[in-house]
C-alpha cells in the first residue's frame, strides 16, 4: 500500500501542480481577452463617431444642395414673373399708343369735316330750325 500512497501522492500534488498552473494560464488567457476586448470596442466606438460625422456632413451638403435648388427655382419664377410683368406692360403701351393714334386720327377727320364753312352752316341752320320747332310745338302745346 505504500507504493501506492506515494503513487496517489505524487499523482494529487501533480494534479494541484496543474489545475495552478491551468488556472494562471487561464486568468492571462482572460485579462489578454479583456483587453483585447476593450481595444475591440474603443476602435468600434471611434469607427461609430467617424460614421455619424460622416453622416452629418452628408446630411449638411444635401440641405444646401436642396436649399441651392429651391433658391434657383425661386429665381426662375421671379424671372418669369418679371418677363410676364413687362409682357404685360409692353401691350399696355402698345394698345394705348394705337388708341391715341386712332383718336388723333379720328379729331383729325372730324375735324376737317366740322370745320368747313358749309358743314358749320348747315349744322347751325339744323340746330335753329330744330330749335325753332321746338319753340312752336311748345307754344301749341299749351
Amino acid at each position: 500500500m505504500e507504493t501506492y500512497i506515494f503513487s496517489v501522492i505524487t499523482a494529487v500534488i501533480s494534479g494541484i501542480v496543474t489545475y495552478l498552473v491551468a488556472r494562471s494560464g487561464n486568468k492571462k488567457d482572460i485579462e489578454v481577452l479583456k483587453i483585447k476586448n476593450s481595444a475591440d470596442m474603443e476602435r468600434l466606438m471611434n469607427q461609430h463617431k467617424i460614421d455619424i460625422e460622416a453622416m452629418k456632413e452628408r446630411h449638411k451638403l444635401e440641405l444646401e444642395l436642396k436649399e441651392l435648388e429651391l433658391k434657383e427655382i425661386e429665381q426662375k419664377y421671379k424671372l418669369e414673373l418679371l418677363k410676364q410683368e413687362n409682357e404685360n406692360e409692353i401691350k399696355k403701351t402698345t394698345e394705348i399708343a394705337n388708341n391715341e393714334s386712332l383718336n388723333t386720327a379720328t379729331n383729325q377727320i372730324l375735324g376737317s369735316i366740322f370745320n368747313r364753312e358749309s358743314i358749320q352752316e348747315q349744322l347751325d341752320n339744323a340746330i335753329k330750325e330744330a330749335f325753332d320747332k321746338s319753340k312752336i310745338e311748345g307754344g301749341k302745346k299749351r
